[in-house]
């Protein structure tokens, strides 16, 4: 009779799990068209862990790089620079 009662709970999860991939797979198939492809306007150009929880992000939106420090605490704006100003940011 134990080997019933384990038959179901296996047939259970495995229903659950097919169930999930389902669901899954239905979404990305299924998605908003208008949202699917666009680029959008804010681009992430780089991240940088500083220590755990805070980290540096470089975004750019509208012609300006910007960048600024995320925390649990919350986010601090360092500096905004247009991007008429040619400057090499990886060294």
């Amino acid at each position: 009779m134990e080997i019933v009662g384990f038959g179901r709970v296996l047939g259970s999860l495995v229903f659950v799990l097919v169930l999930f991939f389902l669901f899954i797979f239905l979404l990305k198939r299924y998605r908003n068209p208008l949202t699917h492809g666009t680029s959008g306007k804010i681009k992430l150009v780089d991240q940088l862990t500083l220590e755990l929880g805070r980290r540096a992000v470089l975004l750019e939106a509208e012609g300006r790089l910007s960048l600024i420090v995320l925390s649990k605490e919350g986010a601090e704006h360092i500096w905004t620079r247009d991007d008429d100003q040619q400057t090499d940011l990886t060294q």
